[in-house]
């Protein structure tokens, strides 16, 4: 059985220990600080006696330290360091975490914590429930308001059925053993934990929120998160950036947002204008006739992709095809024909579509694709007709 001494001393850099196991690669020891990993945190990393330690992981009762190319023994007396700049950020992230969680929960009490990730390149929480930036605003003022309070970060070990477990943040099917160890910032919040924590919030410095998207089928939202120094540097940028955008709009930054509300407006018309030009354009475009069967075809520049695709749906209620095609940054190429056709529109569509790099798919009478670029559209199009005009000759129709 392993000595973890990282629960009762999180900020033990160094150690002495002796060897108790040899797995190969992975060494057990009489005692460590290497924490292993849980509650959403990742392991530590170090040395062992000069050798590198590249993973750390918890095995009935001991740690095992995966050492590679180590000459150690049992019995061996080591000298353990860990790396405390990794170490010390994923505390304070870890940290960071319980305090913006419980922030955001205070602001939207039905947020439920779906999942962790507290890494040295990433930290976030996966959330369920209604939340957006002005209530990430909000929770946002009470985590600096905690830091600059200076809160204590204390833990204590209850049993599984003390009431004061009423009051904390636990799931119980996830705790092993008759007690739970649980974390507290000052009065603020008060959640089981297995993981290691700073002392005071203060020294979180600052935490930031750089991000709040999409995170289904998971959750609803994860919001990531940086903090101390990586947090100022960050929040700095980003400060930086809107003033820069709110020059580009010739707003003030106080200004931005509605600055930006009426461009997203004017865009909004400016695409709904262009959706009706699109289909008073189609509604007006004059089919060739090959063999008694209309064909459609045409390509038009910044042409919304679902006015073209429902003009090609209509045609094709008659006997007829088509070949439509819509070009911006990318160009997108619809072939469709009448059911009753017996016409291969992917094998049409793709066969255009590799002479300029792009590929795509669908129903053997309604197929969509696309290029990266604009560039050799007329040539695809030119391709796509030509095949159209050959399989539909050569079929017996």
């Amino acid at each position: 059985m392993t000595v973890f001494l990282y629960q009762s001393d999180p900020y033990c850099r160094e150690f002495d220990a002796r060897v108790a196991e040899v797995r190969g690669e992975w060494i057990v020891l009489d005692r460590t600080a290497f924490y292993p990993g849980g509650g959403g945190q990742e392991p530590d990393r170090g040395t062992l006696s000069g050798t590198a330690v590249v993973e750390v992981k918890k095995d009935n009762g001991s740690i095992l330290h995966k050492t590679p190319g180590h000459a150690f023994s049992v019995g061996d007396e080591v000298h353990g360091v860990i790396d405390w700049q990794r170490r010390f950020d994923l505390m304070r992230g870890h940290t960071g975490e319980h305090l913006l969680f419980s922030c955001l929960q205070s602001i939207s009490p039905e947020l439920q914590l779906v999942k962790i990730s507290i890494a040295p390149e990433k930290k976030s929480v996966i959330v369920s429930g209604e939340l957006d930036w002005d209530m990430v605003c909000q929770a946002e003022r009470r985590v600096m308001e905690a830091i600059a309070s200076g809160l204590p970060i204390t833990e204590r070990l209850v049993k599984r059925d003390d009431p004061y477990l009423t009051e904390a943040r636990v799931k119980m099917e996830r705790i092993h053993g008759d007690t739970v160890r649980v974390v507290e910032i000052g009065d603020l919040d008060r959640a089981a934990c297995s993981g290691v924590h700073v002392r005071n919030t203060s020294e979180l410095g600052m935490v930031l929120v750089t991000g709040l998207t999409s995170a289904r089928p998971v959750g609803d939202l994860e919001v990531e998160f940086e903090v101390g120094d990586r947090a100022k540097a960050r929040a700095s940028e980003l400060a930086i950036m809107s003033l820069r955008a709110a020059e580009a709009l010739g707003s003030t930054p106080n200004d931005l947002l509605g600055a930006l509300g009426n461009m997203i407006r004017e865009k909004e018309r400016a695409a709904a204008a262009l959706r009706r030009y699109g289909a008073k354009a189609l509604d007006g475009l004059v089919p060739s006739d090959i063999n008694g069967v209309k064909l459609y075809s045409g390509i038009f520049e910044n042409m919304d992709k679902k006015t073209v695709a429902d003009a090609a749906t209509r045609f094709i209620k008659d006997r007829a095809m088509c070949v439509l095609g819509t070009v911006d940054e990318r160009f997108m190429l619809v072939v469709a024909s009448n059911p009753s056709l017996k016409v291969d529109c992917v094998a049409v569509l793709n066969h255009a579509l590799s002479k300029i790099g792009g590929r795509g798919g669908g129903k053997p009478n309604f197929a969509t694709g696309g290029a990266p670029t604009g560039e050799g559209a007329e040539e695809a199009m030119v391709a796509a007709i030509a095949a159209m005009t050959d399989a539909l000759m050569s079929s017996d129709i």
